[in-house]
């Protein structure tokens, strides 16, 4: 019997490699992107499966939530797995930035943190999570190490780590298990502007030399998925190549 997956952040990055797995190994698939519809239609002609199911939602903001909450009530009973994975970036220093310009402060807190903590409450609120569902975070290692530069973004996913390890306490009794994967630097679109020679010098400090893909960090989402783990709750699994060891 396949279960049915919630994947936010589903058109680009380790979403979208999470929506690619999990389609392939049986899984029904809801998908939720926030504005890329290209990489959405893109997903769809390369998954090609009808199990898979894009919405566009912007998370960030709390009708959005409420919207896509209704739409997946009409067509799921209930949801076996949750993976919160749509996120922003931002580098530069705190206090940097034009007046005019959009507060990374504010929006790296919001759509990084506030956001899947919103959708999740709902969820919970209205009895869309299974009982033994799996909840997977998708955080960063940057959690706990420091880079300059990368201080919201960091304030912004260690929130996220803290958040997993309250709610492994609430939501354990219901059955339902939280986990998060702290990925280290990936080779997306995320973070393309550092280019090849940054990559380079990433991946000279990772113990098994090299960047990381997403697809390095999908099966290690499906597993927390999975009942393999189902002793497993509260935890942030680092996937980074050995580079916060």
């Amino acid at each position: 019997m396949s279960r049915t997956v919630l994947v936010t952040g589903a058109s680009r990055g380790v979403g979208r490699a999470v929506c690619q797995l999990l389609v392939r190994l049986g899984d029904d698939v809801v998908g939720v992107y926030r504005a890329r519809e290209d990489a959405a239609r893109s997903l769809e002609a390369t998954v090609a499966s009808e199990r898979l199911r894009l919405l566009r939602a912007d998370l960030a903001e709390p009708q959005h939530v409420t919207g896509l909450v209704s739409d997946l009530q009409i067509g799921v009973e209930a949801l076996a797995g949750l993976v919160l994975c749509a996120g922003v970036s931002h580098h530069g220093s705190l206090d940097g930035g034009a007046a005019d310009e959009r507060d990374p402060l504010v929006e790296l807190l919001r759509v990084n943190l506030e956001a899947p903590l919103r959708l999740l409450r709902q969820l919970l609120r209205e009895g869309m999570l299974a009982e033994q569902a799996s909840v997977v975070v998708v955080g960063s290692n940057l959690a706990r190490r420091g880079v300059a530069g990368r201080a919201v973004y960091a304030a912004s996913k260690a929130g996220l780590e803290g958040a997993v390890r309250s709610l492994a306490h609430e939501l354990g009794p219901r059955g339902i298990r939280i986990n998060a994967v702290a990925p280290g630097l990936l080779r997306t679109d995320m973070t393309a502007d550092i280019g090849p020679q940054g990559y380079a010098a990433y991946a000279r400090e990772v113990p098994l030399g090299r960047v990381g893909e997403a697809m390095d960090v999908a099966p290690v989402v499906a597993f927390l998925l999975d009942q393999a783990s189902a002793y497993v709750t509260g935890q942030v699994l680092d996937v980074d190549g050995g580079w916060g060891a």
